[in-house]
């Protein structure tokens, strides 16, 4: 078995909440995460028969409780690996609790996605341990309606990396 098929597997028989711990130490900044190992860990590239611009590159999941991931930059097998700019991953039977990553990551902002509805927490600065600066969860509820913020549950999550906080009309976002 591989490495990365070792690993894989190891990912897969977690349990959501642990499953986020670990692919956050995977996503150390010592440990150097880069593009091509984290598209290989996590899926295979969607084909896209009609060679559409897509800006992100979409992945199969390899583990199942995932419906959809994607990566940026798109970088071909062949190119020069590059430093990972965001990572998105989301799947119906896959749930965090707000409680708990309040419980790792305290420091959050709110915002209304005015784009497509809904909210985006948005947990911002973190520690300079992470490669990632942010992580980003989307719901669909406006903040109005938000009776408890701790009681929230998550079924995707985005990590951001980047040094500049851009707001924009569907929430926050970080650039290199």
């Amino acid at each position: 078995m591989t490495q990365f098929a070792t690993l894989r597997s190891d990912l897969e028989n977690k349990e959501d909440l642990v499953w986020f711990d670990s692919f956050c130490d995977i996503l150390r900044r010592d440990k150097h995460p880069s593009t091509h190992q984290l598209g290989q860990l996590m899926g295979i590239e969607k084909p896209n028969p009609e060679n559409q611009i897509r800006g992100s590159k979409f992945l199969i999941p390899f583990d199942k409780r995932f419906i959809w991931a994607c990566i940026n930059p798109d970088l071909l097998p062949t190119d020069t690996d590059k430093p990972i700019d965001y990572f998105a991953i989301a799947g119906k039977d896959f749930s965090l609790k707000m409680s708990d990553i309040l419980d790792r990551f305290p420091d959050y902002k709110t915002k209304r996605n005015t784009y497509d509805g809904g909210t985006q927490i948005f947990f911002y600065p973190l520690s300079n341990e992470f490669e990632f600066s942010g992580i980003s969860f989307d719901i669909r509820e406006e903040p109005e309606d938000i009776v408890d913020i701790k009681s929230l549950i998550f079924h995707s999550v985005a990590f951001k990396f980047g040094n500049n906080l851009i707001e924009g009309r569907d929430g926050y976002s970080l650039r290199r």
